[in-house]
């Protein structure tokens, strides 16, 4: 059996999940990281995902560069596509990879070989929401609007809040003349639009393929990273002092 550390070094994020919940002892921190940087890429919130690097970093430092990852997640924001392929074989990266050259592909015009890039993207990363959604806007784009609202409705099985599939299954429920249920999905993907993003819980989805939830980290100590010690060391020092006070 592998070791669940290198299971982690993988990206087998939801294999080793699973060990872990089943009371295996793992690197849960790490794993933890790994999975709120897996969302946040996911949501193409760079940004965020850079934030995580920068105070969490610590805790996946063995499983990955920081330091190139942050410069891999730069190249995905800027959609320089010669930076980008360096990362496609990445087991962290590797499917926000071909998720960003797939983007610039579209961008170009190159439709058949942005298919290509998602469906790769996939391989690495089956539940990548944003992705499967792009799949279904070239399906719309190619006329199968039947197909395409399929897909839609699959992408919010994973993720029920995400806004940009409410409004593309929107626009597809109108191409079929379905107009109540086309207001819905748009109205609904406005309003998510007005929010803050967020991460999706992680009990959505249902069936045998759904992920495990895995306790969140717990914010200050999160945060902190593993010098979590140096604040109690000196909270107990202060307490010590403050004590011997007359």
């Amino acid at each position: 059996m592998e070791e669940l550390d290198q299971l982690i070094r993988l990206g087998r994020y939801e294999e080793a999940r699973s060990r872990i919940l089943a009371g295996e002892e793992g690197d849960a921190d790490g794993l933890a990281v790994l999975l709120e940087l897996r969302d946040w890429l996911r949501l193409k919130e760079y940004g965020r995902a850079q934030k995580l690097l920068e105070q969490d970093g610590d805790l996946i430092a063995g499983y990955l560069d920081v330091a190139q990852a942050r410069v891999a997640i730069e190249a995905f924001d800027q959609e320089d596509e010669g930076r980008i392929t360096a990362y496609l074989e990445d087991p962290h990266l590797g499917a926000e990879a071909w998720a960003a050259l797939g983007l610039v592909q579209i961008r170009s015009g190159r439709r058949e070989e942005a298919r290509q890039a998602f469906e790769a993207a996939l391989k690495a990363d089956p539940r990548h929401y944003r992705v499967r959604t792009n799949l279904a806007n070239l399906t719309l784009e190619a006329g199968q609007t039947d197909e395409a609202i399929r897909m839609y409705e699959e992408v919010l099985k994973l993720n029920p809040d995400y806004a940009l599939a409410h409004h593309n299954l929107g626009a597809a429920y109108r191409k079929k003349g379905l107009i109540d249920k086309s207001v819905y999905h748009i109205k609904r993907g406005q309003r998510l639009q007005m929010q803050p993003a967020a991460r999706p819980p992680r009990s959505t989805g249902t069936g045998p393929s759904a992920p495990l939830p895995l306790p969140e980290r717990r914010p200050f100590l999160g945060s902190l990273g593993n010098r979590w010690w140096l604040w109690l060391l000196a909270i107990v020092v202060v307490y010590w002092l403050l004590s011997r006070q007359p």
